[in-house]
Formats: C-alpha cells, sequence, structure tokens
C-alpha cells in the first residue's frame, strides 16, 4: 500500500528548508543524463548548488504570484514545484507567461504520479491567477522528462543553445 500524498501551496519562504533534499535528489538526476554542460564546465557541489537556488527561490517568492507546490507524506516532503510569473513572449500574442522553475519528485516515488498531481495543481493555481500559459526549461538529454510534459499537453518549443568562450592567453 502507498502512502498517502497531500499537496499543498506555499509562498512562505521558510518552507525552501524542505526543497534541499528535494533539489538534491532533482540534481543527482541531471548528473547522470547531462554530467556536464558542454565539454568545459563541470556541476557544481551540491551545497554551492543549493545556496545559488536558494537564493534565487528567495528572489523569486518576493513576487506576489510566485508559489511552491509541496507533496508530503507521512515522512515529509516527497516532491514540489516552484512557479513564477511573469509577462509573456514580446514575439508572439500570449499572455502573462507562467514558468515552471523547478519540479523534482524523489527517486523511490518516479511513477507514482507525483509529477502529474503537481502539474495539476499549478494549473489550478495560475488558473486563479488568471494564467492560462506555461513554459518549462528541460535538459535535452532529460528524455524522460520529454515524454512527460508531451503527454501533459506541452510541446518543444524553443532550443537553448550553451557555449563557453576560449579564454585568451596573456
Amino acid at each position: 500500500m502507498k502512502a498517502e500524498i497531500t499537496l499543498r501551496c506555499s509562498t512562505d519562504a521558510d518552507d525552501l528548508d524542505l526543497l534541499e533534499p528535494l533539489w538534491g535528489a532533482l540534481q543527482a538526476h541531471h548528473a547522470g543524463v547531462l554530467p556536464s554542460l558542454g565539454d568545459r564546465t563541470p556541476p557544481r557541489s551540491h551545497a554551492e548548488s543549493w545556496a545559488r537556488r536558494r537564493e534565487r527561490y528567495e528572489q523569486w517568492l518576493s513576487d506576489d504570484e510566485t508559489f511552491i507546490l509541496l507533496a508530503e507524506g507521512p515522512d515529509g516532503p516527497v516532491g514540489y514545484a516552484l512557479v513564477t510569473v511573469g509577462a509573456g513572449y514580446a514575439g508572439w500574442r500570449t499572455g502573462r507567461l507562467a514558468e515552471l522553475q523547478t519540479l523534482s519528485v524523489l527517486p523511490q516515488h518516479r511513477g507514482d504520479e507525483i509529477g502529474a498531481r503537481l502539474l495539476d495543481a499549478a494549473w489550478s493555481r495560475l488558473e486563479e491567477l488568471g494564467v492560462d500559459e506555461m513554459a518549462i526549461t528541460t535538459a535535452l538529454a532529460n528524455v524522460d522528462s520529454h515524454r512527460f510534459y508531451e503527454r501533459h499537453g506541452f510541446q518543444p518549443a524553443f532550443l537553448l543553445f550553451y557555449g563557453k568562450r576560449e579564454k585568451s592567453e596573456g
């Protein structure tokens, strides 16, 4: 029997402490599918990565429309989504546009529909905010995430290129 998972919405920066192990699980997953960003850019340590992401989360949470969705089981959080809302694209007739900044589910709970529940809850909260468009960035090598988002009605729209300039000698 699977443990009952509840979802709750938060805008409280105090809840960020709950996200660190979930961020770590996502970073470990990313390291598995994309060990480096280009041939000269290795990943950050967990501590450095989390410190940088937490700072960004704090900045985003200063906006009244940013929210965290927490999936919690009897032993604590098992997944989360963090969503921001901003202006739409300049070149296309979009409305206000949400961005799913992070979606993470602990490895032992992947396949339990928690990601789908978090995504559905994000859409519900966005409906309350009058937002009906959402963008998501995912690593090119993370094909499981591509399939997940496509099953939920998303389609590829942009391709992000990454480069790192050679440092000149001298």
